[in-house]
């Protein structure tokens, strides 16, 4: 297996294309918008090669392979059995605990590849042995995990007008499609768009974006090729956040290293794929399995993900308590039990799923589908009141702090350190560095939904005063009237 410093190396000795706000950037893994991602995989191998760096980490990262017979990374081992699901659900949890950040140069890969296995062994078994699909892309899952490659897996199709199929949009190339075949392989054009990690991972898994008909055999295509294949072309995302990378100081970043989604729009102009990189060529039926498993191993990984993403927020949220001198309130606390039981119900649904999978004709298990789309569901609103909860906990600091420039200023940054002190005994800068991670954390980047929270005085004093002012006293009286308790009782219980 390859250490951290051996994938940096890999990366360099790629030609990979990749374009950053209008350029094309030839050491783009150096490139700030794109370093975060880099780290964020960097770290799977390096948790890999050095168990001191992370005891829990290493044992879940480091697995046995059945095609290699040696030592390889988790991200690239075949999913066996319901241990190997759960163990794999540990492994994203704990990863995000551990980074913060998106590793779906490797992750997403996972749900392609459990996809691909089961359904090119079931195409082979259906067409009688005409075909040797699973056998090449056991071939080819072999020579992964002997290289301990990064693969990206690729799947979101441009689409064009989605109430058409493939075959009846405008432009023949808004589906990733076969243009040509010959002897030595396809030619392949298309585009798979906002791929997670793609640029910083070295291969290229391609599998269909949608059910398809007996129309769209053109479509029904599957394969691999290297991320610097000639007319694979990566242009980078455009997202708001990426500006501060590039402008601000590091210091005021909260999650500089690992911190933020990366993600391409993936160009395939006449792309060449040799005959034992593809996988599927035409099984256009395959295609609905294929999209179906593809969507519950990856709502597996991403809710699985989010347990640990939501660890991370009560630990800032309770962190900036304590720095703000209020981790004994009640309400604070009442905030993040709260944050924990999604934490756990959520990790509990991922749980479920795999305990009730079921098993292919290829041996590799599938998620409950229910169970699974249950937690995805759970996810979406866990995080957001997660986020609300950290800002809530945290106050507006979270978007107002000053900058790490501004703390420089003779003078002003002694004021500015001054004036944003919290409980006695705890670094001011020690608080604005919570306060940074915890704005990150909680997906409010934007000052709105934060001051939103927080202007006019937290959640928290609006309840205040509806616990001063609801007139208890006179609804417990109505209630014990018309319960039959008569007011000389009521004055009985009132005096003793």
């Amino acid at each position: 297996m390859m250490n951290g410093e051996e994938y940096l190396s890999s990366l360099r000795s790629m030609k990979t294309v990749v374009y950053i706000n209008g350029d094309v950037v030839r050491d783009y893994y150096n490139h700030p918008v794109m370093k975060p991602a880099v780290n964020t995989l960097k770290a799977t191998y390096d948790l890999a090669s050095d168990p001191e760096l992370d005891h829990e980490l290493h044992s879940l990262i480091v697995t046995d392979s059945d095609l290699t017979n040696g030592r390889i990374n988790r991200f690239l081992k075949i999913i066996r059995s319901q241990d190997d699901l759960l163990a794999r659900m540990k492994l994203q949890r704990a990863m995000m605990r551990y980074t913060g950040g998106c590793f779906g140069g490797r992750c997403v890969a996972g749900a392609v590849i459990h996809a691909l296995w089961s359904v090119t062994y079931e195409v082979d078994h259906e067409n009688g042995g005409k075909t040797s699909y699973h056998e090449k892309f056991r071939n080819y899952m072999k020579m992964a995990q002997e290289k301990d490659l990064a693969i990206s897996g690729n799947i979101t199709d441009a689409k064009g007008d989605r109430s058409l199929p493939p075959h009846r949009q405008a432009d023949p190339d808004l589906f990733m499609r076969i243009v040509e075949k010959n002897k030595d392989g396809i030619i392949v054009n298309g585009a798979k768009l906002q791929q997670s990690g793609a640029p910083v991972a070295h291969e290229r898994l391609v599998v269909p974006t949608t059910a398809l008909g007996p129309d769209d055999e053109a479509y029904a295509v599957a394969f691999a090729v290297p991320g610097d294949a000639a007319g694979v072309i990566h242009v980078n995302d455009s997202a708001c956040v990426n500006a501060k990378f590039e402008a601000m100081e590091s210091e005021d970043i909260g999650n500089a290293a690992f911190g933020m989604h990366q993600s391409a729009h993936i160009l395939f102009d006449r792309v060449f794929v040799p005959w034992d990189r593809v996988f599927l060529c035409g099984e256009w039926k395959a295609s609905r399995d294929m999209v179906h498993r593809f969507s519950d191993y990856q709502r597996f990984a991403s809710s699985a993900c989010r347990c640990g993403y939501i660890d991370l927020c009560i630990g800032a949220a309770s962190a900036m308590a304590d720095y703000n001198g209020v981790a004994g309130k009640a309400h604070i606390h009442e905030k993040l039990v709260d944050m924990s039981v999604d934490s756990e119900t959520l990790y509990g649904l991922v749980a479920g799923s795999a305990a009730l999978s079921t098993a292919t004709a290829s041996g590799v298990p599938l998620p409950e589908t229910l169970v699974i789309n249950a937690a995805k569901l759970y996810m979406n609103q866990a995080i957001l009141r997660t986020g609300q909860s950290l800002a809530e906990i945290g106050g507006g600091i979270l978007v107002t702090r000053p900058s790490s420039r501004d703390l420089k200023i003779p003078k002003v940054g002694d004021l500015l350190l001054k004036y944003h002190q919290g409980r006695k005994g705890v670094d001011v800068e020690d608080r604005l560095k919570m306060a940074r991670l915890s704005e990150s954390l909680s997906g409010l980047s934007s000052a709105t939904p934060i001051l939103s929270v927080i202007a006019a005085g937290p959640p928290a004093t609006q309840r205040l005063n509806f616990r001063l002012m609801t007139n208890f006293k006179r609804d417990r009286k109505a209630a014990e009237r018309l319960a039959g308790i008569s007011d000389q009782e009521i004055e009985t219980k009132e005096r003793s």
